[in-house]
């Protein structure tokens, strides 16, 4: 395993290694929640690197599942017979892994699905991004500041497009329970659930193709956020504009930029009324 990147190989790895491992009953939890699990140090032949390598494998790989009213990723095992989770906060800090069977289930379970089915380059790098793309020193003020004549009464409902991480989130300039992530990278919205797991919607697919099945609708979204790194024909940039009903922001490797739509949206909606009452 190189330190950036996780592949099938890694995944290989572990399901070989939770194999081949000796997994001690939580007695803790016997009654509540029943698990096994290693650990570091204690387990024959598990040591740090082979846990933080288990964290990362499990966030590329898995899918969010609840615990009650946390959300936890979760990978199942080839046959269906277990799951596996962490309870890190950060990747390099695992020292255990928990096994439990999979008919066992704790509360409501309405988690997210980030399953897009599609595979794509970030999938490798979605652990180790945030750490290989710090943020920079005096970003979240200077974007704060950019967007301050784009807000309006209410703080702003935010469809975040290619948003990976959830880098617009971890900077503070939306609330989790008014931001919809759209990403087609299903460990890049594992890794973002790890970090807001309230976030209000979570669309794992090509916008392009939400945007021809007509999934979002125009003046949706108070801001609509939007990577660079998604490449859109004027067509589909036409209507990312039409979502947004106050601006359009644009980022890429920390360069901001912020496009007021709010006028073009009111005339769009004046539009739309005069055409509603004019008789038929």
């Amino acid at each position: 395993m190189t330190e950036s990147r996780i592949t099938r190989n890694d995944l290989d790895w572990w399901l070989e290694f939770a194999a081949t491992r000796e997994w001690t009953f939580a007695t803790t939890y016997a009654e509540t929640a029943p698990h096994h699990y290693v650990v570091q140090g204690r387990t024959p032949g598990v040591a740090h690197d082979d846990m933080v390598r288990a964290s990362r494998v499990i966030a590329t790989f898995g899918s969010p599942g609840k615990y009650y009213s946390l959300t936890k990723i979760y990978l199942a095992s080839p046959d269906g017979q277990f799951r596996w989770w962490t309870e890190d906060n950060h990747f390099t800090d695992t020292t255990l892994v928990n096994r439990a069977t999979t008919e066992l289930f704790y509360g409501i379970q309405n988690a997210p699905s980030t399953a897009s089915g599609i595979e794509t380059p970030y999938d490798e790098v979605a652990t180790t991004w945030d750490v290989e793309h710090p943020i920079a020193a005096g970003e979240a003020d200077h974007v704060k500041q950019l967007l301050a004549g784009a807000r309006g009464k209410y703080p702003p409902h935010v469809l975040d497009i290619g948003c990976g991480n959830g880098r617009v989130l971890d900077l503070g300039l939306a609330s989790p329970d008014r931001y919809a992530a759209v990403d087609s990278s299903q460990a890049m919205l594992n890794v973002l659930l790890r970090k807001h797991s309230k976030v209000a919607a979570v669309y794992p697919m090509d916008v392009r193709d939400a945007l021809v099945a007509g999934r979002f609708t125009p003046g949706q979204f108070d801001w609509v956020v939007l990577d660079r790194a998604v490449e859109l024909d004027a067509q589909h940039r036409a209507q990312v504009e039409q979502i947004a009903r106050i601006a359009v922001i644009t980022t890429h490797a920390g360069v901001w930029e912020v496009l007021n739509v709010a006028e073009a949206a009111t005339h769009r909606t004046l539009a739309a009324a005069a055409l509603i009452r004019s008789p038929s």
